[in-house]
């Protein structure tokens, strides 16, 4: 499995572009929808969704997951062709040299906050085709996207951490990593 992953990460596979953004697109999605709960609350609307809606709205979200991975790999193929950046950088994080606490720290940040902007349009859509109930002003999702910058955070670092144990425990794969 980890030969795989690394193949397919050195490889720049659209596959693993899909994959991942499905795997944190989830994560963020839960996250997003506690948030906009939370600050809905706090901004006087109510934003309360049973799972049923929420499953539901997933699949409008779903779609919007493979657009965004789509385009990412497009514009990652255009900023970088060959592979050569991509390789540094695993060679980099690899030997210690970058991300040793935090994996992607801005890259987390602006993910939690696209991906809270994107729950909350797969709602709305959700909302306008099949009746999902949402109604809520577009400034308490912006500030719900902002609040939702704080899982990003825990979730850079909970990553960098399991890295970092791997890397003590000598079960990160550094060889497989390299070209």
């Amino acid at each position: 499995m980890t030969q795989d992953f690394t193949t397919s990460a050195r490889e720049n596979r659209i596959s693993l572009w899909i994959s991942v953004s499905f795997l944190w697109g989830t994560i963020f999605y839960i996250s997003s929808i506690f948030v906009l709960t939370l600050v809905s609350e706090q901004c006087g609307s109510s934003f309360h969704p049973d799972f049923l809606d929420s499953v539901k709205s997933y699949f409008f979200y779903a779609v919007l997951i493979v657009a965004v991975a789509l385009g990412s790999y497009v514009v990652n193929k255009l900023y970088d062709p060959t592979g050569e950046k991509r390789q540094r950088r695993i060679r980099e994080v690899s030997a210690g040299r970058k991300e040793q606490v935090f994996v992607s720290f801005l890259g987390s940040i602006a993910t939690s906050f696209i991906f809270c902007l994107m729950t909350a349009l797969a709602f709305w859509a959700a909302h306008l085709t099949i009746g999902v109930a949402f109604d809520m002003p577009f400034s308490t999702v912006l500030i719900g996207s902002l609040a939702n910058v704080i899982p990003g955070i825990l979730g850079s670092l909970a990553t960098g951490l399991v890295f970092l144990g791997l890397k003590l425990t000598g079960r990160f794969p550094t060889s497989e990593a390299m070209p």
